[in-house]
């Protein structure tokens, strides 16, 4: 028999950190290929700006005296920039829905996920999907550009938008307006998940990073003189190769925090609602 985890249900912060972890490792192939599959376009589009941005900047270290390099070097950083930045939106778009609907069906088909519902349900939504990345990347900017404080709420608040979008079938509109409905009186709670989630999710993403800042420590004591001439030397072909690594792996390591978005939805979903709870009674009824 297939082990399965019930999502409809209240959880506490360790019970989530389990099961984030307990879920990844039970469907982690098929989650991770349909990742590759559907949102891996969009992170190919980051990591090649990523790589023209920091070839870019490193370029530009010593040649920006004259104008018409000051102008150029400046031109380049902006558009790698806004290329950065705009597959990012898609990016974190793409992937909350895959790992969403992957969620989705899996509650559907009883812990069994079929990556046509997931890749149609993708299809589906993207549209508010993007929508709601932009909004909410719009919002939480905003409300940190005022303070830091209002920036932070704003972003726990708003940590379940896509999961709103995608279980509750909810316009970008309705979404973000559900997500302070669900939010009142656990922002706390919320916030307590999402901290020790996200350390977890950091810890673990300094591990694949470890091979690039070996290999920056290691070339600046050993190539101290090149370096002091050129600063540009230290961003060389390997640094590039390892800093790509390190980014694919931080980008594809965010399902964690995904997952946790999906866990907390659903806990404070059966707090508010006691949707899971009301359809364990019902479906008890027709067994009976």
């Amino acid at each position: 028999m297939n082990e399965t985890i019930n999502f409809k249900k209240q959880r506490e912060l360790g019970s989530i950190l389990t099961d984030i972890f307990k879920f990844i490792r039970l469907n982690w192939k098929l989650l991770f290929e349909l990742i590759i599959k559907i949102a891996g376009p969009a992170l190919l589009i980051m990591l090649v700006g990523f790589i023209f941005y920091l070839q870019s900047f490193v370029g530009g270290m010593g040649m920006i005296e004259t104008v018409g390099a000051f102008e150029d070097f400046s031109t380049n950083i902006i558009l790698s920039f806004l290329v950065l930045m705009l597959a990012g939106v898609v990016y974190y778009a793409l992937l909350n829905g895959v790992v969403l609907h992957f969620i989705k069906s899996y509650i559907k088909n009883g812990g069994v996920v079929n990556r046509d519902e997931v890749i149609q349900g993708v299809k589906n939504d993207f549209w508010k999907l993007i929508g709601t990345s932009f909004l909410v990347a719009i919002i939480v900017f905003v409300g940190a550009m005022f303070c830091v404080i209002p920036g932070i709420y704003l972003g726990v608040a708003l940590s379940i938008a896509f999961a709103v979008v995608v279980f509750e079938n909810k316009d970008v509109a309705d979404s973000i307006s559900y997500c302070f409905n669900l939010i009142r009186g656990e922002w706390w709670a919320t916030f307590a998940t999402l901290f020790v989630t996200g350390l977890l999710y950091y810890i673990i993403n300094i591990v694949f990073q470890v091979p690039q800042y070996i290999y920056f420590f290691i070339k600046a004591f050993t190539g101290s003189q090149e370096i002091s001439a050129d600063p540009s030397s230290m961003f060389d072909g390997v640094y590039l190769l390892l800093s790509t690594i390190g980014m694919i792996f931080q980008y594809l390591l965010y399902t964690i925090i995904v997952i946790c978005s999906a866990f907390i939805y659903f806990n404070l979903n059966e707090k508010k609602n006691f949707s899971g709870t009301i359809e364990a009674i019902d479906s008890l009824g027709k067994n009976d």
